[in-house]
């Protein structure tokens, strides 16, 4: 089940179809929200913003964390689903680091 699976993991499985499967890699640069959905089962919140960057040799990304500092434990739980916790909401702060209602992804359907 995807929900046992820590952030990491996720974003390891994420990469390698992307790496073995050409046209995965084209869905997950185009539409990342319909490709996550297709290979994890995870529908991502609407209120969450996915960017999906291909490295290439003259280009490198460097991807910083929320200011607030989630724990890795926060980011385990927000991958599973189940965690309080989210990414920033434009709402304001009082929303800051917390997921929709009910959650998202298998476990809250």
């Amino acid at each position: 089940m995807e929900g046992s699976k820590t952030y990491e993991e996720l974003r390891a499985e994420l990469i390698g179809k992307a790496a073995a499967d050409d046209g995965y890699r084209a869905r997950l640069v185009e539409d990342p929200r319909a490709a996550i959905k297709e290979a994890l089962g995870i529908e991502m919140p609407e209120s969450l913003a996915v960017h999906v960057h291909e490295e290439t040799p003259a280009t490198a990304h460097l991807v910083l964390p929320p200011r607030a500092g989630l724990t890795e434990a926060d980011l385990e739980g927000i991958a599973a689903g189940h965690s309080t916790k989210g990414f920033y909401s434009p709402e304001g702060a009082e929303h800051h680091h917390r997921l929709p209602e009910g959650g998202w992804g298998p476990a809250h359907k």
